[in-house]
């Protein structure tokens, strides 16, 4: 059908109305969201500027309160600080309470964790011989022996000739070891405990004694109680009470760590026995004739001369010969002759009393094969039981407890032989000690180490014969009538210049 013009133009028109409304339709709609964000936004910045603005109100009404004031309420602060105090004294008794509640628990825990036994074993006990009698099998290092008994007779006979040239007779006198051994022991017991004068060699021998049976106390108890306390615990019938005759032959066994049992040799030799404390009293009589050529002579004049650098040089290094022949004389009298002659007689099996201390190249093996017996008992009663109740964390805390008690014992023995304090041994012993045990640890090899350390042990004990000596003299040549505490503690040889000897 044929369309008019007319009819044309009003569609036309018509369609031009309505797109032009919904142009401005979608045209409104496309404005809205930029309205309202434009709206949001300004509404938003307007709160946010209305906060700011009361905010800084209130600032300026607590300012111009405090200004207005002018000072802050003291009355106020004191007062609650009155309050604060007296809660706090009604609190202490709770708190102080509480503390020591859990302070007694801790120190309980630590008591009970102490008396269990550790976890890893003890000493396990072998039979076998000490390391000399397998040594002395072989014909070269019988040959050292051999001439250490041929200097034995050099220092016999040079006294016999210089008595002969002397006095025109031979003069037997041993007035040294007389004084050491007959008048302390024999004669005089009950006086010179009572007046705590026991000579030297006596008192030592009380003194080793005395921690001897301190460390086998602490031994039996360590090893016993833990057991006695698990059986209890446990509710068992049988409590392991050890017999008095465990008892009594641990105390005579030449170890200080405690066994129900120990292995045992088939039988005694007494020949062994008695060529052991023969050799105790061939050293003994060696012990009288080095101090009596070496050392007497040297430090019994030492009074009259001033106490600078040089003197003590010459006389350490004069005294490292007498030094180190009794280091070794002590070493073989008592680690080998007296332990293994003991040994014997109670069918000990176990003759392990020293390791090849002499080959060490190192001063943490020298400590561990020196004295077999002794390093034991500070293993572990102080090393491995500190390290138990703290953890192994402290290895080095526990390490200087054990020089230090080690340091402590051996200075305690020496000063109540000689009668006086004079640490140098403790000293030595947690200075140079401690300092060797670093330095000369175990992966120092090699011949050149060795060397050092023979070197060190020579110096050493020079030092401790040159000054204990000094100092055994001066209290001899340079007494004091009422000495005070602190005349025992202050070195006399510094001092001590002696004319008339």
């Amino acid at each position: 059908m044929p369309t008019r013009p007319g009819d044309a133009a009003g569609w036309s028109g018509t369609g031009q109305e309505s797109g032009n409304k919904v142009a401005a339709a979608m045209a409104g709609e496309d404005c809205n969201p930029v309205r309202n964000r434009r709206s949001g936004t300004s509404s938003s910045a307007y709160g946010a500027s209305e906060k700011d603005e009361m905010q800084r109100r209130t600032e300026g009404e607590r300012s111009s309160q405090t200004s207005s004031n002018g000072r802050v309420d003291v009355d106020h602060v004191i007062t609650r600080k009155m309050q604060l105090i007296a809660e706090a004294e009604q609190l202490k008794p709770a708190f102080m309470k509480e503390v020591d509640s859990h302070f007694t628990e801790f120190v309980d825990s630590l008591i009970e964790k102490g008396l269990r036994a550790p976890p890893e074993h003890g000493k396990i006990f072998t039979a076998r011989r000490s390391l000399l009698d397998e040594l002395f099998e072989l014909s070269h290092i019988r040959t050292i022996y051999h001439m250490f008994i041929a200097l034995l007779i050099i220092f016999i006979l040079s006294t016999v000739v210089v008595d002969f040239i002397d006095e025109g007779r031979l003069v037997l006198d041993f007035d040294l070891l007389v004084f050491a051994f007959v008048i302390g022991l024999g004669i005089g017991p009950v006086y010179v405990a009572v007046a705590y004068a026991l000579p030297p060699a006596s008192g030592f021998i009380v003194m080793l004694e005395q921690v001897r049976l301190i460390m086998k106390g602490h031994s039996f108890i360590r090893e016993n109680v833990p057991r006695v306390l698990s059986s209890v615990k446990e509710k068992s019938s049988t409590v392991p009470v050890p017999r008095i005759t465990q008892y009594l032959y641990f105390l005579f066994a030449p170890t200080l760590i405690y066994r129900d049992s120990y292995p045992r040799t088939p039988r005694i030799r007494w020949s062994y026995v008695a060529t052991k404390f023969a050799q105790v009293l061939g050293s003994l009589f060696y012990s009288y004739y080095i101090f009596v050529r070496l050392c007497i002579p040297q430090f019994r004049n030492i009074s009259q001369e001033p106490f600078n650098l040089r003197a003590l040089v010459l006389c350490i290094f004069n005294s490292i010969l007498p030094g180190i022949l009794m280091y070794f004389l002590i070493f073989f009298a008592f680690l080998h002759c007296w332990l293994n002659a003991f040994a014997e007689m109670l069918r000990f099996a176990d003759r392990m009393f020293y390791q090849d201390w002499w080959n060490s190249t190192s001063y943490a093996n020298y400590y561990r094969t020196w004295n077999v017996v002794v390093h034991d008992w500070l293993y572990y009663y102080a090393y491995r039981d500190i390290l138990w109740l703290f953890g192994k964390k402290f290895k080095a805390a526990a390490m200087l407890s054990v020089f230090a008690i080690s340091a402590a014992v051996h200075e305690y023995v020496l000063a109540v032989c000689f009668g006086y304090f004079y640490p140098v041994l403790f000293c030595l012993f947690m200075c140079f000690g401690m300092v060797f045990n670093f330095i000369l640890n175990d992966r120092r090899k090699g011949p050149f180490w060795n060397v050092i350390m023979w070197t060190s042990l020579f110096l050493g004990q020079g030092v401790i014969i040159c000054l204990y000596s000094q100092e055994w003299y001066a209290h001899q040549y340079c007494p004091i009538k009422n000495p005070t505490f602190l005349d025992y503690m202050k070195p006399r040889s510094w001092t001590c210049r002696h004319v008339q000897i």
